[in-house]
């Protein structure tokens, strides 16, 4: 199972993009308590449809009048009611919380998909996510508080869209080139709409790149659905060469297109490469 030891931060750090999660709750501190925790935001980072790493950012605050180190720590993380991660961690070099002043801390959980269907089974379009534990402080004479902390949250499973041909319209040809329409067609797997800002590609007809750029128009992907596009295009035989042409003399065509989906989103840019090759058949005029 994959995991990552939590990355504490002292000082307060740019918000990392838009939460997925409900709103953030907060520990309810008796009046004895010195040491306040509360939860300042849920954010989801490295978003891939391997997986995503899900960071719970909480603030501490010193309310002493002398400083206080957090020495160890235990978390439990359980996803859709079921265990995924326990541990205890004692920190090499503790980290100081000068008193009278506000601490951030993140806690991070790095998912990976595979390894989570194996440990809590199929998930469709997101899971809950619950965190749980105690933080230890130590004064300077390393007594210790503990302070128990409890969050629930929730992260999406994200699948990257999926890219096949449409035949290749061919409007003429002749000795000298071909009038032809290039159709590609994303389709979305995901329960919810992908913004898509920008496809760029670059286009091969057997090993002859023949086209490259950018999709023009709208490009976002509806939820559970499809997009084709047209792409119109000259071929020059002459200067792409006779193999090229003599393709065209066959029932269907060696294609190629690779290139990079990028897409907006409330967890931050997504970024996603594709690579397709596919024979294509021709659709030519009667």
């Amino acid at each position: 199972m994959s995991t990552s030891r939590p990355n504490l931060h002292r000082t307060r750090w740019a918000a990392l993009g838009l939460s997925f999660l409900l709103a953030a709750a907060s520990v309810e501190a008796s009046p004895r308590e010195d040491v306040i925790v509360s939860l300042k935001e849920k954010v989801i980072a490295n978003l891939s449809s391997s997986g995503l790493t899900l960071a719970f950012h909480l603030a501490v605050v010193n309310r002493n009048d002398s400083a206080r180190e957090l020495v160890h720590y235990r978390y439990r993380v359980i996803i859709n009611q079921r265990e995924f991660l326990n541990m205890s961690v004692s920190l090499d070099e503790p980290l100081s919380l000068p008193a009278g002043r506000e601490t951030l801390i993140s806690l991070p959980v790095k998912i990976s998909y595979p390894l989570l269907f194996a440990a809590v089974g199929p998930i469709e379009e997101k899971a809950s996510c619950d965190i749980s534990g105690d933080l230890f402080f130590a004064d300077e004479r390393k007594r210790e508080e503990r302070v128990d902390f409890a969050y629930p949250g929730e992260f999406p499973i994200f699948k990257d869209p999926e890219v096949d041909f449409l035949p290749l319209k061919v409007n003429d040809l002749t000795v000298g080139g071909a009038d032809v329409v290039f159709q590609p067609r994303f389709r979305n797997l995901n329960g919810y709409e992908l913004i898509v800002e920008r496809i760029s590609y670059s286009l091969s007809f057997g090993d002859k790149e023949v086209l490259s750029g950018l999709i023009p128009g709208d490009k976002s992907l509806p939820r559970s659905g499809d997009r084709a596009f047209s792409l119109p295009f000259i071929i020059d035989f002459f200067e792409l060469g006779k193999d090229l042409r003599d393709l065209f003399q066959k029932t269907s065509l060696p294609v190629r297109l690779a290139g990079e989906i990028e897409i907006a989103s409330v967890w931050g840019k997504l970024l996603i490469r594709f690579d397709k090759s596919q024979a294509v058949p021709f659709e030519k005029p009667s």
